[in-house]
């Protein structure tokens, strides 16, 4: 009998690749879809799917011991702004916020990670069958970048490690040793958006991992979607974190990235 695995899909293509990926390595998957998170088309792979809201706790763990689930992980985003709006709980969702000391993300994904615990459900870390979409260390395509640029990259990445450490952000725009933006609450788009602004052409992408990441709920992702901002913006190229950053439709987006003469550099 194959071993189950329940997968709490968010919105974006990350569910998706894992999916993808469990198809053909005939993995038995039943998915947990987030109202108005997760695209609908998720139903396409054809395994056990339950929508839920996201603020269903007790029924995820309900149905997880009803499938005889040992075995979840979390992948995907929610939008802050549903965290905000239309909010209605369980009872299992209400005593765990109750009984958490802050309502920081890390804090109450901690407390769930827990709660799953207590339940005899382990959480697997996001990187669950996709660990060949994960940067490598050095170059992933074609463009190298200059001396000026990698004095900027020498300086910024120290200053987004501390950063993300300190929980502020994971991502910073930089040009001529000088950090132009700090991803906020908005994301890594926006942050590209407002540094290019200000920096103008030729400006660096560093986007890095905590130093003690949770990679069972949050992992650094790469997407086609950020080269084709940082090219608009005529930006020079990206940073990232070799064994820590994953890179959506990989050879895409090295393509892309080559096509469009920027860099990708994974440290």
């Amino acid at each position: 009998m194959k071993e189950k695995v329940g997968l709490i899909a968010g919105g974006g293509n990350l569910p998706f690749e894992i999916l993808k990926n469990s198809k053909l390595k005939k993995k038995d998957i039943v998915v947990f879809a987030i109202l108005n998170e997760t695209d609908k088309s998720i139903e396409k792979f054809g395994f056990l799917t339950f929508w839920i809201s996201i603020f269903e706790l007790g029924k995820i763990i309900k149905i997880s011991k009803k499938e005889k689930i040992k075995k979840v992980i979390f992948s995907g985003y929610v939008k802050h702004a549903n965290l905000l709006k239309n909010i209605r709980f369980d009872f299992a969702t209400m005593k765990l916020l109750a009984s958490v000391k802050d309502k920081k993300a890390a804090t109450i994904m901690k407390a769930i990670i827990e709660e799953f615990r207590k339940n005899k459900i382990h959480v697997l870390p996001s990187t669950y069958c996709i660990e060949n979409l994960l940067a490598e260390k050095g170059f992933s395509g074609k463009k190298k970048f200059t001396d000026r640029i990698k004095k900027d990259i020498e300086f910024g990445y120290k200053i987004a490690k501390i950063l993300a450490d300190y929980d502020i952000g994971q991502t910073i725009v930089v040009k001529n040793n000088i950090v132009v933006a700090v991803e906020a609450q908005e994301g890594t788009d926006m942050c590209i958006k407002r540094g290019a602004k200000i920096a103008g052409k030729d400006f660096i992408v560093i986007k890095v991992a905590r130093t003690n990441q949770d990679f069972r709920y949050d992992i650094p992702v790469l997407g086609e979607k950020t080269i084709n901002l940082i090219k608009k913006f005529n930006g020079a190229g990206i940073v990232i974190e070799s064994g820590k950053t994953l890179i959506l439709n990989k050879e895409k987006v090295i393509e892309k990235a080559d096509k469009l003469n920027l860099f990708i550099y994974a440290k």
